[in-house]
């Protein structure tokens, strides 16, 4: 089902945003997905590896939306602003609930904001869960249940005209 969204995603970018579009960058190889998860020692999810595979985020140079105020960002990005957000654990995150490793952020809108795909999901929630990391307050709101479920709900935006970029 992954691949049908992205496919869909893929052709509705093309058709409707060509600049945007034309400066996604080609995905990413199953070693360097590989690598990401023994640097951290986590296992992404399918769709993450699969949405990944397809582009690895946009141009760093651009700081175009995809949604919503948030830039897809690339997997070496994601790499250095999870090492950076993990090293503040027990330092700067005094409160163990601030950042947690299991979050994997993959859109990040500038500021020190990103929508983190929740691999743990600790405290009665679900585990591939994608919630909003505020960097300035506490509030980790759930914004599905699954990267597959955003993914959907994406999609189904771009189709029916409601895609909110700001």
């Amino acid at each position: 089902m992954v691949e049908g969204l992205i496919r869909r995603m893929d052709h509705w970018l093309a058709t409707n945003r060509r600049d945007y579009f034309a400066h996604l960058l080609p995905g990413v190889t199953d070693d360097q997905l590989n690598a990401f998860e023994s640097q951290f020692s986590l296992k992404l999810p399918h769709s993450f590896r699969r949405l990944f595979q397809w582009r690895n985020g946009h141009d760093q140079l651009r700081s175009e939306s995809l949604v919503q105020n948030l830039m897809f960002s690339r997997l070496e990005d994601i790499s250095r602003q999870k090492e950076l957000l993990d090293g503040m654990i027990g330092s700067d995150f005094d409160d163990p609930k601030w950042w947690r490793r299991s979050w994997v952020p993959f859109l990040e809108n500038g500021a020190g904001d990103h929508l983190c795909v929740d691999l743990a999901a600790e405290n009665d929630s679900f585990p591939g869960q994608i919630i909003m990391f505020y960097h300035d307050t506490e509030r980790r709101p759930v914004r599905a249940l699954s990267l597959e479920a955003w993914l959907a709900d994406l999609v189904t935006s771009m189709e029916n005209e409601t895609l909110q970029l700001a």
